[in-house]
């Protein structure tokens, strides 16, 4: 009777102490969507609650912070980033929710990655406020499973009083096929609002137009002359240039010219580069969103062109000097809008320009405004 009741006690013990041991291990990241703090960490809250009630183990929050900081732009969002997050945390699940809550209810989609196999799925449903938790877990228990969501209606998706779908003979139950979610779309796009119209691109700043021409106009003046000059000292200065961009980041390698329309007799070539950055770019729903306004850099190197010291002839006729051509080199602050992916407004402010010469140097300042074609 001893040893039935300690074998009886064993089996008690391992049965309580079996689901701890087999629960999986859950990463959760940070609740995203609107803009209602509040709401998002009863969010976070209502899914621990679900996952304790499930019998899962969430990944401390502090291990989880740890992990998305290898992540480019801090969150996790598409496969590869869940994968890491995965294996930095050991974790079985990597799941992300986001909430956009309204008067009465709150829109509630979770992603999870299963580690073992690399399959994501979602599930996303109206949660009523004052049913939330209860829903929520709903939502995991169908989620968090390794058979995965599977085809056919949702539990909550069956109206109110409803018979359960009918099952074959061995009991496993027979969902009739639904067709399936568009797909989501990748995360490699951005959702650009231009002013002619929103459209998917990528990159950014390209908008997968790599070429582009661009013609400008504007004013340049000498905040620092040669010895001996003489006039005014501002002009009006037309250029254009070539441009290619490069790779995904808003890289741009650019060739061109222009010079002085009214004003001392000028001219430059030169090459260069800028790097164009989207300040407004934001993650939403596995991909990005932003306004088409780009700023950034450029730097820029060439030839600079001049007539030298003129002289006065008889009957006080002028005659202008020998072509001079020193280097210059400059750098500018570029903005440009995009009205499109293949048209978009630029400006070069600064125009910073400083010409070196045998006998003083020449620091030019200005800014032009252009318009531009990608293709």
């Amino acid at each position: 009777m001893i040893r039935r009741a300690l074998s009886c006690a064993a089996a008690a013990a391992l049965t309580a102490i079996a689901p701890a041991a087999l629960a999986d291990r859950v990463a959760v990241l940070p609740a995203r969507g609107g803009t209602d703090e509040a709401a998002r960490s009863a969010a976070q809250a209502e899914v621990a609650a679900g996952l304790a009630a499930l019998g899962h183990a969430a990944v401390p929050d502090g291990a989880v912070a740890a992990a998305l900081k290898g992540v480019a732009d801090g969150v996790a969002d598409t496969t590869d980033e869940y994968r890491a997050v995965g294996a930095q945390t050991g974790a079985d699940w990597v799941l992300s929710g986001t909430v956009e809550p309204a008067v009465t209810t709150a829109r509630v989609e979770l992603t999870a990655y299963l580690a073992s196999t690399g399959r994501v799925e979602s599930v996303a449903r109206e949660v009523d406020r004052d049913r939330s938790a209860q829903q929520t877990q709903e939502m995991l228990a169908v989620l968090l499973r390794p058979e995965g969501v599977g085809v056919g209606e949702l539990p909550w998706e069956r109206p109110a009083g409803a018979a359960p779908p009918p099952s074959s003979a061995g009991g496993a139950t027979v969902l009739p096929p639904v067709p399936a979610p568009p797909p989501a779309p990748p995360a490699n796009e951005v959702q650009m609002a231009y002013p002619l119209g929103p459209e998917r691109v990528w990159p950014a700043y390209s908008g997968g137009r790599r070429f582009a021409l661009s013609a400008s106009l504007g004013v340049a003046v000498a905040a620092a002359r040669l010895p001996g000059a003489s006039g005014s000292a501002a002009s009006l200065v037309g250029a254009a240039r070539a441009a290619y961009a490069v790779g995904d980041r808003g890289l741009e390698l650019f060739a061109g010219g222009g010079g002085n329309l009214v004003g001392p007799f000028a001219g430059w070539i030169e090459g260069g580069a800028r790097l164009m950055l989207t300040p407004s770019r934001t993650p939403e729903g596995g991909a990005w969103r932003a306004f088409p306004l780009h700023v950034g850099p450029a730097l820029h190197a060439g030839a600079f062109f001049r007539s030298g010291a003129g002289a006065v002839g008889p009957g006080g006729a002028t005659y202008r000097g020998d072509l001079e051509v020193h280097p210059v080199i400059g750098a500018s602050l570029d903005v440009a809008l995009a009205l499109s992916p293949s048209v978009q407004l630029e400006a070069q402010l600064g125009n910073l320009r400083w010409v070196p010469t045998g006998h003083g140097s020449l620091l030019l300042l200005g800014a032009t405004l252009g318009a531009g074609a990608r293709f």
